[in-house]
């Protein structure tokens, strides 16, 4: 009886841990690589984006596709049927090291180390990391705004 006991108390408690579990909380303004911002996720429908975020501020149909750049509060997102970009322009939302618009860029590459390329424009460069990019003012050399992709095309010809 006693063994039946025990084995019932454990039982018990493995369940009670098990539904003790919450799922995480992505409303935490984190930029994670290649996978999110805050709340929007990359691949998540555009139902959902739109059914999270309300109705965007603005809309721009992306040339010669199906997508669309969405505009929110702080936030750029292309979406055809599913995200597949999410660029953050407000410093509310940080990299786990703290990397947000406004930071140094020499902070920036001091914590993701050398790029995949780079891509110097007239106004800006660009710091391509495959899954994360860095958008850094010429003139200033702080970060304008983030994107994240699961494979950014900084560099890619065609």
């Amino acid at each position: 009886m006693t063994v039946v006991r025990a084995l019932l108390a454990t039982a018990t408690l493995l369940a009670s841990g098990a539904c003790a579990s919450k799922p995480p909380n992505h409303n935490d303004n984190m930029i994670v690589p290649g996978e999110r911002v805050g709340t929007v996720e990359i691949g998540m429908s555009l139902s959902a984006l739109l059914a999270m975020q309300g109705a965007p501020t603005r809309t721009i149909p992306i040339p010669d596709t199906r997508a669309t750049t969405y505009y929110f509060d702080g936030l750029m997102v292309a979406a055809d049927e599913k995200v597949y970009w999410i660029i953050a322009r407000d410093p509310r939302f940080h990299t786990v090291d703290g990397v947000a618009t406004g930071s140094e860029q020499i902070y920036t590459r001091a914590i993701y180390g050398r790029p995949n390329c780079v891509a110097t424009r007239d106004t800006d460069t660009v710091y391509d990391y495959g899954n994360i990019y860095f958008e850094v003012d010429n003139a200033s050399g702080k970060v304008r705004q983030i994107g994240v992709q699961r494979d950014t095309r900084t560099c890619r010809e065609g």
